[in-house]
């Protein structure tokens, strides 16, 4: 495969990780998979959607590299059904298709990048790149994010406190503010915390609204700040 040579700090950190690969065409998947043996720490390779959540539940994957025209259960119904249960898994997915329904799709999943067929070897290696820098950002922020004026949430204990004094979150509270936190500096829309935070449950804009004013409440008004028209964003400069 072609392929521009990464940096080495890059290859050390890309072989400490284990892949989930799924790609239902033989000779691509044994193309695919003798690459990203080369590179990765442990590599998991099937031919179906459901052979894949088997070997995810198994292994508990850090990657995921998804065809999305699998038979029988495409490559983004399962990463919908994961997603559900792993915000933290990152997702990569190799697709013939550009459409808006499927880059609508793409973004609500939070795929780290999306790939057009056929794929490259240097295209995989960027791809991979982004992924293990969204992997060391979230793992930065399992521990103890500042949130300012005080305030810090430990993800790993899902405790928000403000000096030492615990502050008492609703769980729809905790899965927002942690959800903000993964995605500081980045713009959510309604439509998106609607989709991560509450799923298959209609919650209208002043319901979500009302969410937004309770971790206010119990923090400081500008922790979490309105984009008109559009959502909130959590801001890095809050926590100076």
């Amino acid at each position: 495969m072609c392929v521009v040579e990464p940096n080495s700090r890059f290859l050390k950190k890309l072989g400490a990780i284990t892949l989930l690969y799924v790609e239902d065409e033989d000779a691509i998947r044994t193309q695919i998979s003798e690459f990203l043996g080369r590179h990765v720490g442990s590599l998991i390779d099937v031919s179906s959607a459901e052979e894949a959540m088997v070997q995810y539940k198994k292994h508990a994957p850090d990657v995921l590299l998804l065809d999305v025209n699998l038979p029988v259960k495409n490559g983004l119904t399962l990463a919908e059904e994961i997603r559900r249960e792993d915000r933290d898994v990152r997702i990569i997915v190799s697709t013939a298709y550009t459409d808006k329904a499927f880059l609508l799709q793409a973004v609500e999943l939070e795929l780290t990048r999306y790939l057009v067929k056929p794929v490259t070897g240097s295209d995989l290696l960027e791809a991979l790149e982004k992924a293990v820098n969204e992997i060391e950002r979230i793992e930065g922020q399992e521990h103890h994010t500042d949130l300012g004026f005080g305030y810090s949430y430990e993800r790993d204990r899902k405790q928000l406190r403000y000096a030492k004094v615990l502050v008492t979150l609703r769980r729809k509270e905790m899965e927002l503010l942690e959800y903000f936190i993964a995605h500081r500096d980045q713009t959510l829309s309604y439509e998106t915390l609607q989709y991560e935070i509450w799923r298959d449950t209609p919650m209208s804009r002043d319901a979500i609204r009302a969410q937004i004013r309770n971790i206010r409440k119990k923090t400081y008004r500008d922790i979490i700040i309105n984009v008109p028209a559009i959502g909130y964003i959590m801001s890095q400069k809050g926590s100076k």
